[in-house]
């Protein structure tokens, strides 16, 4: 079966993991959902406690192999039309020491390459209201760090054909309307 893909990407706490339960809620099972990697790797306990070169080279190669493989098992076993991947391979190399040009030549790609992964692309930005950031165990950076974050992420997708960008809104009803919308055109083809 020929599926649809979408990475659903932006800084944290934009709302990727909220919008994948509310697409989940709304289309069911014209949609196979493809978890954070970087959630599960640092929630599974990755030492990340220095923020060493060694520590965050080794953490992003990780999470673009994971990334990589959750959504090629989902492709092989889902009847789903429409893969949605929380964040997807092109969003590990905004936090490589040395740039995306060298993240993809280490991993043997081309960012043109990522980029055609994908059907689609959502962008959800960060809360323009600090009042609505949100530090976790796994999202530790403050919100000035996540709007730098969010920028390169940004500016790293932005030649996909077919992407939407959704700023940071204090009601994130607003966000899941554009999303839903969004999701529907892709799924309806």
């Amino acid at each position: 079966m020929k599926h649809k893909k979408i990475a659903i990407t932006g800084g944290p706490n934009s709302g990727k993991t909220t919008a994948l339960s509310v697409l989940k809620e709304t289309f069911g099972p014209q949609v196979e959902l493809v978890r954070e990697a970087a959630t599960m790797i640092f929630s599974g306990g990755f030492p990340r406690q220095d923020n060493s070169r060694a520590h965050i080279e080794a953490a992003q190669q990780i999470i673009f192999v994971a990334t990589k493989e959750m959504e090629e098992l989902a492709e092989q076993t889902s009847e789903a039309p429409l893969i949605v991947c929380d964040r997807g391979t092109v969003d590990a190399s905004v936090y490589w020491p040395d740039g995306p040009e060298a993240f993809f030549a280490h991993m043997g790609t081309s960012l043109e390459a990522e980029l055609a992964r994908y059907d689609a692309v959502l962008h959800l930005s960060p809360p323009s209201n600090p009042a609505f950031y949100q530090s976790t165990h796994v999202r530790t950076e403050t919100l000035d760090k996540a709007f730098e974050i969010d920028r390169k992420i940004l500016k790293m997708w932005e030649k996909h054909p077919n992407r939407l960008v959704v700023g940071g809104t204090e009601h994130f009803f607003e966000k899941a309307e554009a999303i839903k919308n969004f999701v529907e055109k892709i799924i309806k083809g």
